[in-house]
């Protein structure tokens, strides 16, 4: 059963990046409450819209008819990972440069973790700087238990 899900998620995520132009952010197949689902969460430099969800869930659920890689009664959902999404790629780091960030990382040394927020000022494996309100911060990608962006309300402009 695990070969035939991972099967299922790696022809959907080759189906959905060479068919449109999104990026896969993540694919699940699962069981939630006795009933199958099949997730798909789509991302783009641009962002993603419902329509766009929609498009590649009617254009994926035909192949998936086609192909008839699902033998089973399942349930598609095709969804964006949204503005306060999980870091899950060095890529989410790298287009939240300049934006608020919360991390929760593993303390050296210690069996403890620390979070807190800040402005994500530069991305690499080995080396994130994060501008807090108590100064910079540098650590690892090792290091990080999770990140996730934070949205920010935008200011309202001021009438002349």
């Amino acid at each position: 059963m695990n070969g035939d899900h991972e099967k299922i998620t790696t022809d959907v995520r080759e189906f959905v990046e060479s068919s449109f132009c999104f990026e896969i952010y993540d694919v699940t197949y699962k069981q939630i409450h006795r009933q199958m689902v099949l997730e798909v969460i789509i991302d783009s430099p641009d962002g993603v819209s419902v329509l766009d969800c929609e498009t590649v869930s009617r254009g994926l659920g035909k192949y998936l008819d086609e192909a008839n890689l699902i033998d089973q009664e399942y349930t598609l959902e095709v969804s964006s990972p949204g503005v306060e999404r999980y870091f899950k790629r060095p890529v989410d780091y790298v287009r939240h440069i300049g934006k608020k960030v919360r991390f929760k990382i593993k303390i050296p040394s210690s069996d403890r973790s620390e979070s807190f927020r800040g402005c994500l000022k530069e991305f690499s494996p080995e080396c994130i700087k994060v501008q807090t309100e108590k100064g910079l911060r540098e650590f690892s990608q090792e290091s990080v238990i999770e990140a996730q962006a934070v949205f920010e309300f935008p200011t309202k402009l001021k009438r002349e």
